[in-house]
């Protein structure tokens, strides 16, 4: 009996208590606000209307009015599924053969064509459903012609192969990890050897200390994607040379905002156990753990702070689909407005710390 009454007193003394009734009730709050939605409302499709009709123009509007569909873009001359699937812009692409209106008049048989990005599975789910809706009320008003028909299309990862998704995912967070504790003790070690405030005399260097990080980060990446071509049968097509651009923009925004995270951690093991910061924000809204598409409004905001995200969207372009580096214009300059607002927050940060220190150092003199 002696020994509860003294365990409850040790208990009464910490914060088990606060820890363990407060912690998860935040994490049931947290998690259940990410899961909330589970399926995808208003999925991008692009439509190619090569009927340019007044019942394709219906068509189009009917689609656009379900629940599942959000139309983002009409084209009314032919365009290749891949230009409008590689940036992710549109997760369809719904193609209206010229002679629709006759034929849905007329009852006779029409098959529209339809290609899925099935790297973006829970989109192209929404999509199927849809349009087979749409479809299905257009061939119920013929009563008993069923004059629509759709071919469909699975593009890029039509198996679902766990190696472009969950495994991918996992890797690129093993690195995340690795780089993101490295890069986030380099100002608690230079800080703790009272070397940082001569590296802040030149602002530069503490930043060019990242390269090598970021550099190794990107060779591993380049490594890693080999070991699951060859042995996992990963589908890469994009070139080499090209992917070494956003590859490093990602390991070096990355080493980056790990290093901001580290800042003010009076040393390095202290500034090691911040990493979670990183880590768990860059697995739960990246949209390699849940899509994107799923997420809360909010959420898919702060989506497009993490660097990771920006990561898989290249991945999944240039690796899978076979982009070329100038259908990202957008996401690179996502890059450099990204980057850019971490290195003004880097240079905020090396000026309060340099001046903090300036007038000890002139009251020593």
């Amino acid at each position: 009996m002696g020994a509860l009454v003294d365990e409850w007193k040790y208990i009464t003394r910490g914060k088990f208590i606060v820890q363990i009734l407060i912690v998860p009730l935040l994490a049931a709050a947290l998690f259940g606000y990410i899961f909330k939605n589970s399926s995808v409302n208003e999925a991008p499709l692009a439509v190619i209307d090569l009927d340019h009709s007044t019942y394709s123009r219906q068509l189009i509007n009917k689609l656009d009015s379900s629940q599942y569909v959000h139309v983002v873009g009409v084209y009314d001359n032919y365009v290749e599924a891949d230009m409008l699937l590689y940036n992710e812009k549109h997760s369809g692409a719904l193609y209206l053969p010229a002679g629709l209106e006759a034929a849905y008049l007329q009852g006779k048989p029409m098959n529209m064509g339809l290609c899925l990005d099935m790297t973006l599975a829970a989109s192209a789910s929404s999509i199927r459903t849809g349009i087979a809706e749409v479809i299905a009320a257009e061939n119920a008003a013929k009563g008993a012609f069923m004059p629509l028909a759709l071919e469909q299309r699975n593009l890029y990862n039509p198996t679902n192969h766990t190696v472009m998704g969950s495994v991918i995912m996992f890797i690129n967070v093993v690195v995340l990890a690795l780089l993101g504790f490295h890069a986030i003790s380099i100002v608690p070690r230079l800080r703790r050897e009272g070397r940082l405030q001569e590296e802040l005399r030149q602002p530069l260097r503490v930043v060019l200390r990242l390269l090598p990080y970021a550099f190794i980060a990107c060779i591993s990446t380049y490594l890693t994607i080999g070991v699951l071509k060859q042995i996992g049968g990963l589908r890469f097509e994009a070139s080499l040379l090209q992917a070494f651009v956003p590859f490093f923009l990602y390991t070096f925004s990355t080493g980056l905002m790990a290093m901001l995270v580290g800042w003010t951690a009076p040393d390095a093991g202290k500034a090691g156990a911040r990493i979670v910061l990183l880590i768990l924000p860059s697995f739960l809204l990246s949209g390699g753990q849940v899509p994107v598409a799923l997420l809360p409004q909010l959420l898919q905001w702060i989506n497009k702070a993490i660097p990771l995200s920006l990561h898989f969207k290249f991945l999944r372009g240039m690796g899978y689909k076979g982009g070329e580096l100038s259908f990202f214009i957008p996401e690179l300059g996502q890059y450099l407005i990204l980057t850019g607002a971490l290195l003004l927050v880097t240079t905020l940060l090396i000026l309060k710390e340099y001046y903090k220190k300036e007038p000890v150092q002139a009251g020593a003199s």
